[in-house]
């Protein structure tokens, strides 16, 4: 078993990064799909996303820790995202990348790539006008409240309530939401997120006609959850800028932005739609890593 290992950690360290149609920039044989590093990663009890090249290093997404459930790193704002920088230039969001005490997390795919389930015009505006603009405030607040400068957002989440917090936690919200996303993502869920799923709900489909009848009739803004709680995956829907977190409601598995601003520039007020298409483009990667975090 233990030379297994080392062959497999050859494999993930030094085959080429890219997906399986495309070639090494050497010329070499095609490198293993994020999907089958991540089955491989959970049989031999790896942490998903550190032991993957492919999908980075936890401590470097700026938002997954390595011990306990997913937190935002203090001042890290580095995330596994393969956009030309340049397409920022005009959305004036670079400076937020670097701020502090909180930042601005880079998103984890092209804005480009999200279509159908959104345009590149609809992220821009959700990104670049309603997420950084609760990393300025929540900054704002900090030049008044010091204190939470020592503080990471899951920290701020669990402490404060009022501004503070509905800031903290609109920030949190929306980087889980864009790291559940993934450019090829959606279909059929595979590896641990499967079996809870089949668990918690009998099928996979039984579990998209509840999430679309849950998403679809939330009433006003908040958020959708997927969440564990008692060793069983649940549907949470939080109005506002509630999160699970706060009240040690369960686990964060995924969640849908469902604020009208998430979905009215590609929409209008056809928010089926938009959940539809959402679980298109889910990203199980980020499924699977949040249930490896569990205790």
């Amino acid at each position: 078993m233990a030379v297994f290992k080392v062959f497999i950690f050859f494999c993930f360290f030094f085959l080429p990064e890219h997906g399986i149609l495309k070639g090494s920039k050497r010329g070499r044989p095609l490198a293993i799909t994020d999907s089958l590093r991540i089955r491989v990663c959970t049989l031999l009890r790896w942490n998903t996303y550190s032991c993957a090249r492919g999908l980075k290093r936890a401590d470097k997404l700026g938002y997954l820790s390595f011990f306990g459930r997913p937190s935002e790193v203090k001042n890290e704002s580095k995330c596994a995202s393969k956009v030309d920088d340049t397409l920022y230039d005009s959305w004036g969001v670079k400076p937020l990348w670097e701020s502090k005490p909180f930042s601005l997390m880079k998103l984890p795919f092209s804005p480009q790539s999200m279509s159908p389930f959104l345009t590149e015009e609809a992220v821009k505006y959700h990104y670049s006008k309603h997420h950084a603009a609760y990393v300025k405030n929540l900054n704002n607040l900090a030049d008044q409240h010091g204190e939470l400068r020592n503080l990471t957002l899951e920290e701020v989440i669990g402490r404060y309530s009022g501004a503070i917090y509905n800031n903290a936690a609109q920030i949190y919200n929306h980087n889980f939401f864009w790291l559940g996303l993934k450019e090829h993502g959606g279909g059929m869920p595979y590896g641990e997120i499967k079996n809870k799923i089949e668990e918690s709900f009998t099928t996979f489909e039984n579990f998209k006609d509840i999430f679309m009848k849950e998403a679809s009739g939330h009433f006003g803004s908040g958020w959708i959850w997927l969440i564990m709680k008692d060793k069983k995956l649940i549907i949470y829907q939080g109005h506002d800028a509630d999160n699970p977190i706060k009240n040690n409601i369960g686990h964060p598995i995924l969640t849908l932005d469902v604020w009208e601003h998430a979905y009215y520039v590609d929409y209008k007020n056809a928010r089926g739609d938009y959940v539809k298409e959402w679980l298109n483009k889910v990203n199980w990667d980020f499924a699977n890593y949040n249930l490896s975090t569990l205790n």
